[in-house]
């Protein structure tokens, strides 16, 4: 998720939008950056989790008790990961298992997370890492992570088939990793200027003349590229040899496409951060904007008509879930036991309700259902919205760390620049 790197006080508003819109879990902190599904690799995405160079470090343990696990003899676990995956609060996990969690926020920034697993010490550093799905099988590669025996743990059997089925985090045929929270991404759009749902199904109302120089694209291209080249894939505007994967080509072209469009005076801009995402639409200087569906929640939040495009080229996909790093992976029973608490209820219904988006398991719902603290209508209808987008058989996870990695930086900036 997500997608995150918002300064702190553009993340605590966020929160506050989520919070309004769900009715609110008591005692939640501020989120360490909405977005971090969301973001650039590399393209200067200001919605990455710990905004800047290095990672904001927040510790969240609560009080520590006599570890059972195994005889691993574990009192503390360090996760390091993107904020979308991180529930505020682990008091939950710690009064199950006895063990404290030290919660770091890293940047979704999926060429920094790779170095920092690869040839950093953060494999080493910390117990868990999260950060979008689509690097695992490249971690796994570079032996920086290990596999999870999801099929092992208890709360495995209650996760959606969405989840278990997920092709980033598959390798050799086998579930890799858990894909904690997760949801597919398109364009946010005002009705009023646009037209209503029932009549605007397309990205392509992002290049429509109608519009020139009322809509934007997000500055990063890990947001906004794939979109594109469904865009032109599925209206028959360019023969692309992969969107998830694209070649050198595929790259080529998708930004000469919009070259093309920016030279014409279509974007009004290209939009970094997220309370310039929400300023752009509330103020009406865009119409139409690539963009994060919690942006939308934020404009209805302002008593303002906002929609998400349900787009018929297909959902820009994400996930974002929890790894075993090398020190996780000496004491797995522990490491393994977080990994099942995230699956379970208290998790899912608090990851749902202060996030928006799915969660791994239907055990969220069932345990809203028995709770006064979380809205079990809520948490349901966003499970069952979302799922739908990972099973409508158009949408696409797309690569965050492709062969093209370097290539997709480098033609971004020159459109951005």
């Amino acid at each position: 998720m997500d997608r995150k790197n918002a300064s702190e006080g553009q993340e605590e508003e966020s929160r506050r939008d989520f919070m309004k819109l769900a009715g609110g879990v008591a005692g939640a902190a501020s989120v360490g950056g909405l977005s971090g599904c969301l973001g650039g690799s590399g393209g200067g995405d200001t919605a990455t989790e710990g905004d800047g160079d290095e990672d904001t470090t927040t510790e969240q343990t609560t009080d520590s008790g006599d570890s059972d696990d195994g005889g691993d003899s574990v009192d503390e676990l360090s996760y390091w990961a993107v904020g979308t995956t991180n529930p505020e609060e682990w008091g939950d996990f710690t009064d199950e298992t006895g063990i404290d969690v030290s919660y770091s926020a890293a940047a979704w920034s999926p060429g920094e997370t790779v170095t920092k697993l690869v040839q950093g010490t953060a494999s080493q550093d910390f117990d868990i890492a999260g950060n979008d799905t689509t690097l695992t099988t490249v971690l796994h590669e570079q032996g920086a992570i290990n596999p999870t025996n999801l099929q092992d743990l208890s709360n495995w059997e209650h996760v959606y088939d969405e989840v278990k089925n997920s092709g980033p985090t598959e390798i050799d045929g086998e579930q890799h990793s858990l894909s904690s929270v997760q949801n597919g991404d398109s364009v946010a759009y005002l009705p009023q200027e646009v037209g209503d749902p029932g009549s605007v199904n397309s990205y392509g109302i992002l290049f429509d003349e109608e519009f020139k120089g009322k809509t934007s694209l997000e500055a990063g291209w890990a947001t906004a590229f794939h979109k594109v080249a469904l865009y032109l894939q599925r209206n028959n505007m360019a023969d692309l040899e992969s969107i998830e994967n694209p070649t050198e080509d595929d790259v080529k072209t998708v930004v000469d496409f919009l070259l093309e469009q920016k030279e014409n005076g279509q974007f009004r801009t290209f939009w970094s951060g997220w309370q310039t995402a929400v300023n752009l639409l509330s103020k009406k200087e865009v119409v139409a904007m690539d963009t994060w569906e919690p942006v939308v929640f934020a404009l209805r939040d302002q008593d303002m008509e906002a929609e998400y495009l349900e787009p018929k080229e297909g959902y820009s996909l994400w996930a974002i879930g929890p790894w075993i790093t090398n020190a996780g992976a000496e004491h797995r029973d522990a490491s393994e036991r977080l990994i099942n608490w995230m699956m379970g209820g208290w998790y899912n219904a608090q990851i749902t309700t202060i996030r928006g988006y799915l969660s791994s398991s239907e055990l969220g719902i069932d345990y809203a259902e028995d709770s006064e603290d979380f809205d079990a209508e809520f948490i349901q209808q966003r499970h069952e919205e979302v799922r739908s987008r990972f099973s409508d058989d158009v949408s696409v996870y797309g690569n965050r760390y492709p062969e093209t990695f370097s290539t997709l930086n480098s033609q971004w900036n020159r459109l951005t620049s």
